[in-house]
């Protein structure tokens, strides 16, 4: 009797077929495609990763700068707090007139990125030591600053992977945060500059992204 036929209730039937591997299959032939254009074109496989790290850092640093506020008290923590003016020296300002910014060439904005995060890994560990001697009982917002100094470095090995690629020349690193002076500072004056710093840093996140969107558009597409 032939294999894929069976005997019952007084006819033939054909028997069940084999499963079909289709899910598994489709599986396979997607990571192979996937892997075989990160090794075809390794520069759009590093922009597409250090876009989508940007995205995750950008979304982090709109909670860090809420839990910052709040944990800082009034005035900060007043829905709506703003000072636009308040500033400290050295902190990277992301503001640029958009005809500048978008004519910005590929080298010019990745050194900027580079540049800037070099500078926020050491913004953020001051302020992350301010908050732990004016509020050592939020572990989470120090957590919070532990995280983004960490996911700044990755950002900014991101960066560098995707300079290379392009064959872009590293800038040159911004000047050392004075830790003397600002260890000087009163603690209004330390809640100010932390305030500086978590919104300037979002902000280069925000510069950061659509800087990597025109790069995704011009290189993977």
């Amino acid at each position: 009797m032939p294999g894929f036929l069976r005997e019952g209730m007084g006819s033939w039937m054909p028997s069940p077929p084999h499963p079909l591997r289709l899910p598994h299959a489709a599986g396979t032939l997607l990571l192979c495609l996937v892997l075989a254009q990160a090794a075809a074109d390794p520069t759009a496989n590093a922009i597409a990763q250090a876009y989508s790290l940007a995205r995750l850092l950008q979304a982090d640093a709109t909670d860090l700068l809420q839990a910052y506020l709040s944990a800082q008290g009034p005035p900060f923590s007043t829905p709506g707090f703003a000072v636009p003016a308040l500033g400290w020296a050295g902190v990277p300002g992301a503001a640029l007139p958009f005809p500048s910014w978008r004519g910005l060439g590929d080298g010019e904005r990745l050194r900027g990125n580079q540049v800037a995060y070099t500078a926020y890994e050491a913004f953020l560990a001051v302020v992350a030591d301010d908050q732990a001697q004016l509020h050592p009982g939020r572990p989470q917002l120090l957590a919070r600053l532990a995280q983004a100094r960490v996911r700044v470095r990755g950002l900014r090995a991101s960066l560098d992977t995707v300079m290379a690629a392009l064959g872009v020349v590293p800038g040159t690193g911004p000047p050392p945060v004075a830790v003397v002076t600002a260890n000087q500072a009163s603690a209004f004056e330390r809640k100010c500059r932390g305030y500086v710093v978590c919104r300037e840093y979002q902000a280069w996140l925000g510069r950061t992204v659509r800087d990597l969107t025109l790069l995704r558009a011009k290189y993977l597409a």
